[in-house]
Order: C-alpha cells, then sequence, then structure tokens
C-alpha cells in the first residue's frame, strides 16, 4: 500500500532516487569485483591492499588504511591474512626503525599481475553503458559530492 501521508518535493525525490541509483551502482561493480576475487580466495578488502601495493609501492599501515578507506580494527584482520597467505611482508622503514613497512611479496606480485587485467576487463564491461566522455563526467561530479573537486 502506497503511503500518501507524505508528499515528497522535487528535491527529495531526486535526492532518494539519486542515492538508491548510486548503491545500485556499487553493488553491481562489488558483485562483479567479487567474481574475480572469488577465484582467488580474497575479499574485496585485501584485494584494496594489494592493489595499493601494487600502484604506489611499500607503505605504512596509515597510508594503506588511507588508500583502501579501511579501518585500523579492519586494515589489522586484513594485514595478519595476507602475511598468512604470504602475499605481504612487514618490514621496518631503513631510516626510522620505529616505522613498521609492508610491501609484497613475489607471491603477492604474481597474484595481483594475474588478476589486475581482469579486474580491468571487469571494469570495462560493468562500465560500458558510459562513453569516455561521460565517465569523466561522472568522475568529476562524484569528486565534487565528496567535497575533492
Amino acid at each position: 500500500m502506497k503511503n500518501e501521508n507524505y508528499k515528497y518535493n522535487e528535491n527529495d525525490t531526486t535526492n532518494l532516487k539519486l542515492v538508491i541509483g548510486l548503491y545500485r551502482s556499487c553493488a553491481n561493480l562489488n558483485k562483479q569485483t567479487q567474481k574475480i576475487l572469488n577465484e582467488n580466495k580474497l575479499t574485496i578488502a585485501q584485494f584494496g591492499v594489494l592493489e595499493a601495493l601494487y600502484h604506489l609501492g611499500d607503505l605504512k599501515i596509515n597510508d594503506i588504511i588511507e588508500k583502501t578507506l579501511s579501518t585500523s580494527g579492519n586494515i589489522t584482520v586484513v594485514i595478519k591474512n595476507l602475511e598468512r597467505d604470504q602475499m605481504i611482508e612487514r618490514y621496518r622503514a631503513p631510516n626510522d626503525s620505529r616505522v613498521c613497512m609492508i610491501r609484497l611479496t613475489n607471491i603477492g606480485e604474481n597474484l595481483i599481475n594475474n588478476i589486475f587485467p581482469k579486474h580491468l576487463l571487469q571494469l570495462d564491461n560493468t562500465l560500458n553503458n558510459l562513453d569516455f566522455d561521460e565517465k569523466k563526467e561522472l568522475f568529476k561530479l562524484l569528486k565534487k559530492l565528496n567535497g575533492i573537486g
């Protein structure tokens, strides 16, 4: 039964539709990404750490938290599991032994080298409804929405 008690104005209706659209888009992207990750027994959080190290090189744990939008509680478990599976290793920063750095091992590098091209293809397939200019415009709008641009 439709609720007739409240009439939404055009701005409210647009905001609600936009949020639903964003959630659906994120859910679809996560679902498609998870298919590739499941083949390699990785979580999205683990993939995020491997991808950050792959593209940015060795990082401090705080940098990984920032780059992957994780929390310190969650990242501790993720790092521990990746280390257990020999995909990453910790070491002390040469210039400051108080700083713990994280780097990919050969196993981790080989895995991300295998997964990342598949991930790029999956993204291309998932985002193929937008042309290149629309993707650039959407990125610009998302930055604006997040107060970055």
